[in-house]
């Protein structure tokens, strides 16, 4: 009798471990994935401008042109630089001359001061006179000097090697001082540039493939920095990353990635007294786990091992007996 009454108690718990199976998690979690518009942007763009005013003569490469670092872009009449240029070191030879001729009346000064022909006021004259064409040897330099930099910038040249991206000017124009003759875009070294939603960086940060969806092609690339600073309407930082293969700068996509903590499907989720769970096999048992941060119908972010196995088949059946 108390066999007979053994079995009958043990039975409904043979019954419910033979109706149910597990899996991994692995096998059926699936994985957040964020999206974040992005392009791709010249890691160095300059609009060059003139630094001298003068006409136009030559811009030899146009629009869309790539060229090598150095390469001459602008060249503007340099007429009166070269003539200014000129003056200048006419001057400065000018000077050298009076400075070699009051050396030489400096020493004779100082020869008859000895023998008492010439007063000290007189000898202090003359060194006077040297110290005074030194100073202007040296201004006659310094203006020499600025010619020849003014000269060397009637010729723009390439920053880096690059693209012309935009001409502001044409020849014949008069080039002014401080506005821009073209845009100017590095050839090399892109990089892309996301808006990112601040909720979502860490996950980011953290994410295992990082691909820029653009041109119906997907292309791998690695996060380099993410902005410390957040914008105040989007609230979203500006992720900056390095694209594995060349990109042209312009090119716009979308940025996508995916979570590397597991979601549970929502068919996996439970309610058991009033709380939000789902059953697990732990040392050949079910187990229910409640899971507080779960909502009803929706994929919930778990913190379990891959390995971990989840009651699959006949968990709607199973008892919360076990639930902890």
């Amino acid at each position: 009798m108390q066999l007979l009454l053994a079995l009958i108690l043990i039975w409904p718990l043979a019954l419910q471990a033979a109706e149910w199976t597990s899996r991994p998690l692995q096998e059926l979690a699936v994985f957040a994935e964020f999206r974040a518009p992005a392009a791709v942007v010249a890691a160095d763009e300059a609009r060059l401008a003139a630094e001298v005013g003068a006409r136009i003569l030559a811009m030899p490469v146009r629009a869309g042109e790539a060229v090598a670092h150095g390469a001459e872009l602008v060249r503007l009449d340099d007429a009166s630089y070269r003539l200014e240029l000129q003056r200048t070191q006419a001057q400065l030879r000018l000077i050298e001359g009076r400075i070699a001729l009051a050396r030489a009346q400096l020493e004779q000064s100082r020869a008859l001061a000895q023998r008492g022909f010439i007063s000290a006021d007189g000898l202090r004259i003359r060194e006077t006179e040297l110290e005074v064409f030194i100073a202007e040897r040296d201004a006659a330099q310094a203006a020499r000097a600025a010619a020849e930099l003014a000269l060397t910038r009637c010729v723009i040249r390439a920053p880096f090697a690059g693209v012309v991206r935009e001409r502001h000017a044409a020849v014949g124009e008069l080039a002014v001082p401080g506005t821009a003759l073209l845009s100017f875009a590095a050839s090399a070294n892109a990089e892309v540039r996301a808006q990112v939603p601040a909720a979502q960086v860490a996950s980011l940060q953290a994410a295992a493939e990082l691909v820029l969806h653009a041109g119906g092609d997907a292309h791998a690339l690695r996060l380099r920095r993410v902005s410390p600073l957040l914008d105040a309407a989007g609230q979203v930082r500006e992720a900056v990353l390095d694209p594995l293969s060349p990109l042209p700068p312009g090119l716009g996509g979308e940025l996508r990635w995916r979570s590397v903590r597991p979601q549970l499907p929502p068919a996996y989720v439970q309610q058991r007294d009033d709380v939000l769970g789902a059953w697990v096999e732990r040392e050949g048992a079910p187990v229910f786990v409640v899971l507080p941060q779960a909502q009803a119908g929706r994929a919930v972010t778990v913190d379990w091992p891959l390995a971990t196995r989840v009651i699959d088949e006949g968990r709607f059946t199973l008892s919360p007996q076990a639930a902890r």
